[in-house]
């Protein structure tokens, strides 16, 4: 039954985007989806060329790749989790 005298449930907060946490989402997709589609399609053909290359450079290509595309993958990535744990609660 309901009782007028009760108060109603909290509601739970959400978080708010602030101008701040939104600007540090876009530089981080900015930097995450051009990096993450280069070293992948990078990365798909040194997979390639390690099944299919010659057998004493079979792995150059894919350690070159993993190399230099982890470091932008990271920093995108890394800049996209702190966009969201800028977020205010209302």
């Amino acid at each position: 039954m309901y009782n007028p005298n009760t108060a109603p449930p909290p509601k739970l907060s959400a978080r708010r985007w602030t101008a701040g946490a939104v600007a540090v989402l876009v530089i981080g997709l900015l930097i995450l989806i051009p990096s993450g589609l280069c070293t992948g399609i990078f990365g798909v053909g040194a997979l390639y060329g390690v099944v299919a290359g010659p057998g004493n450079q079979r792995f150059s290509l894919l350690l070159e790749v993993l190399t230099i595309g982890t470091l932008p993958l990271a920093i995108g990535g890394g800049l996209v989790f702190l966009a969201f744990k800028m977020r205010k609660k209302a």
